[in-house]
């Protein structure tokens, strides 16, 4: 498979402080990956380097363009990135406003922002709200469509920056649901920035950042079964995965499960 994202030598300092020293790191095309590691190892910094919102050192390249002053506006087109602040996001009056914001940019024509429009509303399941204006809506929903605006125009990378913590539940499922849609047909890549270990069940690979580099790169399974490491560093293990390693000491099963449904039919 192919790298989509190329980071070679990543070096950035912030107040004389070292965030990344050297750092090589390489994503491929149609994975998602999640990143996490403690407070200041540099998870936000990343998405604000790739985003080109802060200089670097080093070299990167993303969909095999130098990320450089003169190639950022053709960069951002293959990104769909979401922020914290999902009242930050919101750019049009109502929903509907903001969804049709990216592509009207395109210059797509009025029937095919209409087609883009009825599929990422009914992914995200934004039909009753179209015409709603922002302050109407809870913050849940305010970060469901901020995360269907920065896909509606199909973009080969979504960078999700601790941008899922405000939804509820039922809105999570909606969007991961959505996300591996896009993935699927679609060929997305993602990026997730998030503290809640059990949004991370979902990635291809996890990347822990520590101390100015990649401290672990793996499958879910893989990273969370290095316990003691990521104590160290606060993180702590998805109940799911806790309780297939403590279930794994008792031979009650031989491996790691990564839902409550196929544990279950496995006790079962």
């Amino acid at each position: 498979m192919d790298n989509i994202i190329k980071i070679k030598d990543l070096s950035f300092s912030y107040q004389d402080k070292q965030i990344f020293k050297n750092l090589n790191l390489n994503i491929k095309k149609n994975s998602f990956n999640s990143i996490i590691g403690p407070n200041g190892c540099g998870k936000s910094t990343l998405i604000k380097i790739l985003t080109g919102l802060i200089n670097y050192e080093g070299y990167i390249s993303i969909d095999d363009c130098y990320l450089n002053k003169e190639n950022i506006k053709k960069i951002r087109r293959k990104i769909g990135v979401v922020f914290d602040d999902p009242d930050s996001s919101f750019i049009g009056e109502t929903v509907i406003d903001d969804l049709a914001f990216n592509i009207e940019n395109l210059t797509y024509s009025k029937n095919q922002i209409t087609k883009e429009i009825k599929e990422i509303t009914d992914l995200f399941h934004l039909t009753d709200i179209l015409y709603e204006e922002p302050a109407n809506l809870t913050n849940s929903t305010k970060q469901k469509v901020a995360i269907a605006s920065a896909l509606i125009h199909k973009p080969k990378i979504l960078l999700l920056d601790e941008s899922l913590h405000q939804l509820t539940e039922k809105d999570k499922k909606i969007v991961f649901d959505a996300i591996n849609y896009y993935k699927k047909n679609y060929n997305l890549t993602i990026i997730l920035i998030t503290h809640n270990e059990e949004d991370t069940l979902s990635s291809d690979r996890i990347i822990v950042l520590n101390n100015q580099k990649i401290y672990l790169d793996g499958s879910v399974k893989d990273v969370y079964k290095e316990e003691r490491k990521l104590k160290t560093l606060g993180i702590n293990i998805p109940f799911i995965i806790k309780l297939s390693l403590n279930l794994n000491l008792y031979d009650l099963i031989d491996e790691i499960y990564l839902t409550d449904r196929a544990l279950i039919d496995k006790l079962w």
